[in-house]
């Protein structure tokens, strides 16, 4: 997909992904996290299709500590700056592949998916079969679990952009990913959107 596509559909499919109070932008307030409230304040000003690349490149990795509210809502602003201008990005689009890759404990899960998708058990519908997957990805503990959480609040819409925006990477920078980090990401989780 092409950049400026691929920009139009994370706009529009974002665009209605109410905006969080100040407080439930991060994960925690605390006073004790300075640097985790300092994104709070840096985001807190702007809507995210206006969030300045600025602020992003200073908050590189600051998806990390968003909640699940504000992380719906300002997720985009990293894609749309990592699609933009991806050398400025910095690290953001490595970060996003790793962020958006579903943890390697859920290969289990994945084969016992792949082998019912591919035929041996081929009685349940595409939605029975990804309700499925869902269903046993949310059984899994520790990161996978915190993965599935954190994904799950994106509509079938947002996952289908964030998809593309894993395609846009893998082929538009695949000699920057020695492991095929992209199609990795796609492969363990997002391809149930295409």
């Amino acid at each position: 997909m092409r950049a400026p596509d691929l920009l139009n559909e994370v706009q529009a499919a974002f665009a209605d992904v109410p905006r969080p109070g100040e407080q439930q932008i991060i994960y925690d307030n605390r006073a004790d996290y300075p640097g985790v409230a300092s994104i709070r304040d840096s985001f807190k000003h702007h809507p995210w299709q206006q969030l300045p690349p600025e602020v992003l490149a200073q908050h590189q990795d600051g998806f990390i500590f968003l909640s699940d509210p504000g992380l719906h809502y300002y997720l985009p602003a990293y894609l749309q700056f990592a699609i933009q201008d991806y050398a400025a990005a910095d690290s953001i689009p490595d970060s996003l592949v790793y962020f958006l890759t579903l943890p390697i404990e859920a290969d289990v899960v994945l084969t016992a998916f792949v082998n019912q998708r591919y035929g041996i058990n081929d009685t349940q519908s595409a939605a029975e079969k990804s309700a499925d997957y869902q269903d046993r990805l949310r059984r899994l503990p520790g990161r996978v679990h915190q993965f599935i959480s954190r994904n799950s609040h994106f509509t079938a819409w947002q996952a289908r952009a964030i998809l593309h925006f894993l395609e846009h990477v893998r082929d538009e920078h695949s000699e920057e990913y020695l492991h095929h980090e992209p199609s990795v990401a796609i492969e363990r989780y997002w391809f149930q959107f295409a």
